[in-house]
């Protein structure tokens, strides 16, 4: 048997009943409604509610908003409201890079009803004015809609943390004859097109935009931090990818990145919004 095949039957048997719902979606052109789900433009804000400031006092942006009535096959996630991602205009997007929980940036806001007398006018008219220096990941097509897919059944990623660790004690187990300390002990001697085969095997070259499932990344998994705080953010709230070309410019981060919210199973299924992690890496 090949190093090759061996990880394969190995990686098999990790992912093994660890396989996670997720809903893709996709990006389309076109001004979305104030309720709808959609990738930037006006946010739905209550009648009563204020503009989300970073910590500096300046407006953040609406990158994306769910409708999460057509939540229903993610189970620990709110299904009816909507949910909201907002992110900075100045620095990272809002990204701080020593704490990724720290809303100072960013912020992810829930609404579990929605008064439909709001209007656009009515909410636009609390966005503060833009920071002179003001820049965003989205494209000149945003807004634009999220429309949500089919639900899907997501094994385990190559780039998800808890992964070394599984194949490691996995194929410790057997092939005990050959220990390893990490994954790449193995990964080392196989090509790779074959690592990227065997690690991301749903990676089709087309934007990864999802909520649930197990994220991607183009750099490294940001919860597997040194002291290990984040490693309890094991639900990706929701994930937005680079989209851009083929006649449509919907989003870039930095160069040709990708966006990641997480939160744990527990606060979601409390709808405690309060503890997110915003990351976003980029080649």
């Amino acid at each position: 048997m090949t190093k090759l095949e061996q990880a394969r039957q190995v990686l098999e048997r990790v992912q093994a009943g660890r396989a996670e719902p997720r809903i893709p979606f996709t990006l389309e052109a076109g001004e979305p409604g104030l309720c709808e789900s959609k990738l930037g433009g006006t946010p739905y804000l209550p009648r009563d509610g204020a503009w989300p400031l970073d910590s500096q006092g300046a407006p953040l942006v609406l990158l994306a908003q769910i409708d999460c009535a057509a939540l229903t096959a993610l189970p620990d996630f709110p299904h009816a409201g909507l949910l909201q991602c907002f992110i900075g205009q100045t620095g990272a997007y809002g990204m701080d890079f020593d704490d990724q929980t720290a809303p100072k940036g960013f912020r992810v806001c829930y609404h579990e009803t929605v008064d439909p007398t709001v209007t656009a006018e009515e909410v636009e008219a609390k966005r503060p004015p833009a920071p002179e220096d003001a820049d965003s990941p989205l494209y000149r097509d945003a807004p634009c809609r999220i429309c949500l897919g089919a639900p899907e059944s997501q094994a385990i990623s190559g780039g998800d943390f808890r992964l070394d660790g599984l194949f490691v004690q996995t194929w410790n187990a057997q092939f005990p004859e050959a220990p390893i300390r990490e994954i790449w002990d193995v990964l080392k001697d196989i090509d790779e097109d074959d690592i990227e085969d065997l690690l991301n095997p749903e990676e089709d070259g087309q934007p990864w935009h999802q909520l649930g499932g197990y994220p991607y990344f183009t750099q490294s998994d940001p919860r597997d931090d040194a002291d290990g705080s984040n490693q309890d953010l094991d639900v990706v709230l929701l994930q937005v990818d680079s989209d851009s070309g083929a006649g449509r410019d919907f989003i870039m981060w930095g160069d040709c990145g990708v966006g990641n919210f997480f939160i744990s199973r527990e606060a979601l299924k409390r709808r405690d919004f309060s503890r997110v992690a915003y990351n976003w890496d980029c080649c």
